[in-house]
């Protein structure tokens, strides 16, 4: 993909936190499907144990490319990463039946986004309870595909991201030049997070897992063995950027913290970016002025629940530079996925 500004009046915007549904994955993971029906008018969606209402799949933006870009156009997107849905990320099934998985969705995205290739681009899934299959999928994805990066979750089968079987995969990711997205995938709605009736698996659970997927890559010394390696965690980087006195000041002070890390831990968490989705313009003030216009990204979670359609003006209404104000829109994303 290339893309430019050309004669463009106003900063290009690249949104980095877009979902997509590739009906031709349905039924490619075995019994856990994934399967779309309507019950009751509405569509309902189940990944295994995992089911999901109230969200539209078919004829929505999220699986039709003609209303995406339409939605795109009115929301002022100029280009897409799409990212595949969290709720296929499949860590809990046999290994072989999620290599396959994972091996068909990125050949269904790369066919998508190259029907699109001025608007749309894509990352890639990958089977992350089989670390070294992980790994050959992902030069695959890059190097065959064309796609720009990896997209994955926090936990895999009872491996955490810092577990060291996952150190030829962040090689890999080195070598490759291109960022991982660290997005939660489905939450036991039963477990510490309590769904109830307020939804809190999605409206606070996710944030808490991605402040967890931070301490990992942080403390669990991923980034500092990896200097050249770009983790981007959506939606403000859940609490971190609340808390990251609170990492610091503990690595600093905490028995198991002094000689953690070999590198200065601001160039560390420098490594880590975040997008724009935060729903409110005073608390992203705040993340952009505490982490810094160049580690930000613009994220819309288009087509999702919580989708925010006004997310471009409230970047465009930020009182910093327009030089700092094109890098979240998309200069960032364009140079961090080399568009």
């Amino acid at each position: 993909m290339q893309i430019s500004n050309g004669q463009r009046s106003k900063p290009l915007a690249i949104d980095t936190h877009a979902h997509v549904f590739l009906s031709a994955v349905l039924g490619a993971c075995g019994q856990a499907g994934p399967d779309l029906t309507i019950e009751n008018g509405v569509q309902t969606f189940r990944a295994g144990s995992y089911t999901i209402r109230h969200v539209r799949f078919r004829d929505s933006p999220m699986s039709d490319p003609e209303k995406r870009l339409a939605l795109m156009d009115s929301m002022g997107i100029d280009v897409q990463l799409l990212s595949p849905y969290p709720m296929l990320y499949f860590y809990d099934q046999p290994a072989t039946t999620a290599i396959a998985f994972c091996r068909r969705h990125n050949d269904e995205m790369a066919a998508l986004v190259t029907r699109f290739p001025a608007r749309l681009a894509g990352l890639a899934t990958l089977p992350m309870q089989a670390p070294e299959a992980a790994r050959d999928e992902m030069r695959r994805a890059i190097e065959e595909l064309g796609l720009r990066g990896a997209y994955i979750g926090r936990s895999f089968a009872g491996r955490e991201l810092s577990d060291p079987a996952y150190e030829p995969l962040w090689i890999e990711v080195e070598r490759l030049q291109v960022p991982v997205v660290v997005h939660p995938g489905p939450l036991d709605p039963g477990g510490s997070h309590g769904k109830g009736k307020w939804d809190l698996d999605l409206v606070l659970g996710f944030a808490v897992d991605e402040t967890f997927a931070i301490a990992q890559l942080v403390l669990g010394g991923v980034l500092d063995r990896h200097p050249r390696m770009v983790a981007i965690v959506p939606q403000g980087g859940g609490f971190a950027p609340f808390v990251r006195g609170r990492f610091e000041a503990a690595v600093a002070k905490r028995p198991w913290g002094r000689g953690l890390l070999t590198r200065s831990f601001s160039e560390i968490w420098n490594q880590l970016v975040f997008d724009s989705l935060l729903h409110d313009r005073t608390t992203l003030e705040y993340v952009v002025r505490a982490h810094g216009a160049r580690q930000i990204v613009l994220g819309t979670n288009f087509a999702a629940w919580d989708q925010d359609e006004t997310i471009v003006a409230q970047i465009e209404g930020l009182p910093i530079s327009g030089e700092d104000r094109a890098a979240i829109l998309g200069e960032n994303a364009r140079r961090l996925f080399k568009l």
